[in-house]
């Protein structure tokens, strides 16, 4: 029975013991290795390669995974996988973008908590809720740029904080309002120009880092200066970098009057326009430390509460109450406004309005234009006088009156000395294309000397027209002698219509001239009026002397004196001048 009993006892031993050794496999995960350390059931799955928490046994204490791309932690990350009995936790270089609020829930043991090296921009104030025996946690070199009012949730136990390399800009002064037991504080090598006094004011803080930040050593500072100073939280040494005057300046070398700020002024709005007897307001915005002093100024003098030409002018002050010490980071509480108030507005206020602030520190200037639309006169309108546009415009008219007589006049003379030219009528044509006829077949010679054609043609006129003019009947003969120049009515221009011409030569011979051989140039009879005639041109005709001549009806011709007729061949021609 002994020996019985001794041998189940070994077996259960060794069934207990395998059981226990479970988590001893890390799950079969080739890139785990578990194991004790320092009394702990570790779990080391560095650069796994892992993108998800593994499923380790449920009594892991200590989980290290560092360098695996978890990227994402999701609501119950450690809960879902029952790993709740972990103490530490190292998520140091996972690439962590996200991680739930309640990724962490239900670790109610965890101790220490390593999210450094991430990319985490952002953590939700609930994230490390419910973590309360949480004592070491490390959010350093991510770029979380700015830490909000109780980012933290109340964790009790906490003593150290690590925001080394985070890109902190600003951390609200209740920021850490909910970790009364850290005791160290890390927030060297950020982007912090000030904070505000009561930012890490702590009960049981011992350690402060905050070298290698651009500390703006003004008053928005000063306050925090001097506590930091009092708590003697450090000996590492932190400098300024600006204003000008104390930059690279230890925080130990510079006085807290040294740390001003100066003025600064801005008129609001920056252009009014209005009208003549409207009533307006404006104001200047101003702050600094020292607290400045603020004045308007309308053309280089101060403008005061008055009364200038109707126009009442009323100044008021205001200090700025709209901070709020839980929310805004504006340290300077020194801010006023200073308005203006006019009533009845008047040109002789209108122009450039300057906004002075001055303090010890310096002076700060702000414009603000004020417009008013320049004065117009106007003026009755008067009837406009024409007389003496009428005057000129009559004298111009009587101008163009006498021009256009003058002309018509001019034109009127000139018309009765120069007859206008004009075409032949077809009467006239046929009697110039008719054939000359002559008995004694010879042609027509060439010009005369006179300068006259000579048409030597046998007429036949089929009109009977006569013309207007009284016909001029001219009779040459031959005198013994030289041939008798032409009479004057041959002249150019013939002051005639129509002449007849009755030609009688007695004899033939190379004394005279033949009258015919040569030519005649015979004025254009005027186309204006025709009417019958009372002659008729057609041919020679036998006198009563019983000559042979080409004569007018009713011509006269004394038989006595006229020579032996000649032939027919020796001829008298009638000319009839056209």
């Amino acid at each position: 029975m002994g020996i019985r009993a001794l041998w189940q006892g070994f077996w259960i031993l060794m069934l207990i013991n395998q059981a226990g050794s479970d988590w001893l496999n890390c799950a079969y995960i080739a890139q785990c290795h578990c194991k004790w350390s320092s009394g702990k059931k570790t779990a080391s799955c560095v650069t796994a390669g892992l993108e998800k928490i593994p499923h380790l046994a449920a009594d892991i204490q200590v989980l290290d995974l560092h360098g695996n791309p978890l990227k994402v932690l999701g609501q119950d990350a450690f809960a879902s996988i029952e790993l709740l009995n972990l103490q530490r936790l190292n998520l140091s270089s996972t690439n962590l973008r996200s991680v739930s609020p309640n990724a962490f829930r239900e670790l109610r043991i965890l101790v220490e908590l390593d999210l450094s090296q991430n990319e985490l921009l952002q953590l939700s104030p609930d994230t490390f809720r419910g973590n309360v025996r949480l004592r070491l946690l490390v959010l350093n070199d991510n770029p979380l740029s700015s830490l909000i009012a109780e980012q933290f949730p109340p964790l009790l136990h906490l003593k150290k904080l690590e925001l080394s390399r985070c890109r902190l800009r600003s951390i609200h002064q209740f920021a850490l309002v909910n970790l009364r037991a850290l005791e160290t504080v890390h927030v060297h090598q950020n982007l912090l120009t000030y904070v505000q006094e009561n930012t890490f004011n702590l009960p049981v803080l011992k350690t402060l880092t905050l070298s290698e930040n651009p500390w703006y050593c003004d008053c928005r500072l000063r306050r925090f200066h001097e506590w930091f100073l009092n708590s003697n939280l450090g000996n590492e040494e932190v400098i300024c970098s600006g204003p000008e005057n104390v930059s690279q300046v230890s925080w130990r070398s510079i006085k807290g009057e040294e740390m001003v700020c100066p003025p600064i002024a801005v008129s609001s709005p920056r252009v009014i326009r209005t009208e003549s007897g409207a009533d307006i307001r404006f104001g200047c915005f101003s702050r600094g430390d020292p607290e400045p002093i603020v004045a308007w100024y309308l053309q280089d003098t101060e403008v005061q509460n008055d009364t200038i030409n109707h126009s009442e002018i009323v100044i008021n002050r205001y200090q700025s109450n709209y901070f709020n010490e839980f929310s805004d980071d504006i340290i300077n509480k020194s801010a006023q406004w200073v308005n203006v108030t006019i009533t009845n507005v008047t040109s002789e206020l209108s122009g450039e309005w300057k906004c002075s602030a001055k303090s010890s520190v310096g002076e700060a200037t702000a414009y603000l234009t004020l417009v008013l639309p320049k004065a117009r006169t106007a003026t009755a309108r008067v009837a406009p006088d024409y007389s003496t546009l009428f005057m000129v415009a009559g004298s111009m008219l009587s101008m163009v009156a006498l021009g256009f007589v003058a002309a018509c006049v001019c034109w009127n003379t000139k018309r009765q000395r120069m007859p206008p030219s004009r075409s032949f009528t077809d009467q006239e044509k046929k009697l110039l294309d008719t054939s000359l006829a002559v008995s004694c077949d010879r042609t027509s010679g060439g010009g005369s000397s006179y300068g006259f054609e000579m048409l030597d043609r046998s007429m036949s006129m089929e009109s009977e027209d006569a013309r207007c003019l009284e016909p001029v009947q001219i009779t040459i003969e031959g005198p013994p002698g030289s041939f008798p120049p032409p009479p004057a009515e041959f002249a150019l221009p013939a002051p005639y219509g129509n002449i007849f011409i009755s030609v009688q030569v007695s004899g033939h011979n190379d004394e005279y001239p033949d009258l015919l051989g040569g030519g005649a140039t015979l004025p254009r009879r005027s186309r204006t009026c025709f009417l019958k005639s009372a002659y008729d041109n057609m041919g020679p005709r036998i006198t009563a002397a019983g000559s042979s001549t080409w004569s007018l009806p009713g011509a006269n011709v004394d038989s006595k004196d006229t020579p032996a007729p000649l032939p027919l061949s020796t001829f008298s021609t009638e000319f009839t001048a056209l």
